[in-house]
């Protein structure tokens, strides 16, 4: 039996998380995006958490409090301004790496740059059929200075040499927005990894974005709920239209099915599961596709005001599209989990076998 229940200690620290946003975030959300990044006294307040070692081994330099923590402090910020997350997140998407980088010493190196605010950490998957040269996004702020690469199984890790391109993001802005061309890059280190250890690495990438993506998928619900409720169209509020009140629920039973998830796969790699990287991408998955439908929706019922700036429904759009587009997509996602359940024997032929 699964307990969802958060403990006394991580129930302080997403209150806290909520207090946050309530002061600082929400209010400031278009002012961030322009600045492209948060205020110093955001970013101040979460290396006090910390934010990036939440999920980090104490060899690293984190807190070791989990991934559950991780995830949850993730998606309560996400409810008021996601933007800034990937830059203020150090390692971020690529702690999976770090912690499954065989050579200690130098994941050190790189865990330290990181929540030193020296240097930022970004995460790819390169599809061997269609091989990058270049990394289209990654935090702009501070310098990205390493680039953990997946090839399969294999896990590189590169070291940004040359320079970086400015771009202008589309999506969260207040985290700026970099080219990098893996060219002038210099490879620190490969290795071949298990195929359960390399999936646990891409599923921590993809539970990472998974977290935000309720956030931003719960904060589109309320945003479209409250603007429902007020706006009156043929004499009742548009929410109570039939219709637009099935969708309304439909899309709330997905956000609360995408949280348990989400919570459920965190609390795998915390229990040490072996298919903890499977759930985490099956999580990240179910939050695809509940991101979008929330965002979606709150597009469509917000009518013409849902293109425009005077409301955050586009903003959450874009991000929610940003995020599927994460750790190889979703061919990669679903290549994934295709895999580790062909290679997974049945359960029932097995115990007929033993008769």
């Amino acid at each position: 039996m699964r307990d969802f229940a958060l403990s006394p200690e991580l129930e302080e620290l997403r209150a806290a998380a909520e207090r946050l946003g309530h002061a600082q975030l929400a209010p400031n959300v278009r002012i961030a995006e322009a600045a492209g990044v948060w205020p110093k006294a955001v970013l101040d307040v979460l290396d006090g958490f910390p934010l990036g070692g939440l999920d980090l081994a104490e060899s690293l330099g984190g807190v070791d409090a989990g991934v559950l923590a991780k995830v949850v402090i993730l998606e309560t910020l996400a409810q008021f301004d996601p933007s800034g997350l990937p830059g203020a997140d150090r390692p971020g998407a690529s702690a999976g790496a770090l912690l499954a980088c065989p050579d200690h010493q130098l994941a050190a190196e790189v865990a330290q740059s990181c929540l030193n605010g020296l240097a930022q950490s970004a995460f790819t998957v390169i599809d061997p059929e269609i091989p990058s040269t270049q990394l289209d996004w990654a935090p702009g702020w501070p310098a990205l200075r390493w680039v953990w690469a997946m090839q399969a199984d294999t896990l590189r890790l590169l070291e940004v040499t040359g320079s970086v391109q400015p771009v202008i993001a589309l999506a969260f802005q207040a985290s700026g927005g970099v080219r990098v061309s893996l060219d002038q890059t210099t490879e620190r280190g490969h290795w071949e990894l298990s195929a359960r250890t390399a999936l646990e690495v891409r599923g921590r990438a993809r539970l990472w974005g998974a977290a935000i993506g309720v956030g931003i998928a719960q904060a589109a619900l309320q945003e479209t709920i409250e603007y429902t409720l007020d706006r009156v169209v043929f004499g009742k509020p548009v929410a109570h239209h039939q219709g637009n009140a099935f969708d309304l629920a439909y899309v709330a039973a997905r956000i609360h099915a995408a949280r348990l998830v989400v919570r459920d796969a965190a609390a795998s790699f915390d229990r040490g599961e072996p298919d903890a990287g499977f759930w985490a991408t099956q999580a990240w998955l179910e939050v695809r596709e509940a991101a979008f439908h929330a965002t979606n929706v709150g597009i469509q019922l917000l009518g013409g005001h849902g293109f425009i700036v005077d409301h955050l429904a586009e903003k959450r759009f874009r991000e929610a599209r940003h995020l599927a587009m994460a750790a190889g997509g979703l061919d990669a996602a679903e290549f994934d989990v295709a895999a580790a359940v062909l290679d997974v024997p049945d359960a029932l032929l097995a115990s007929l076998e033993q008769r």
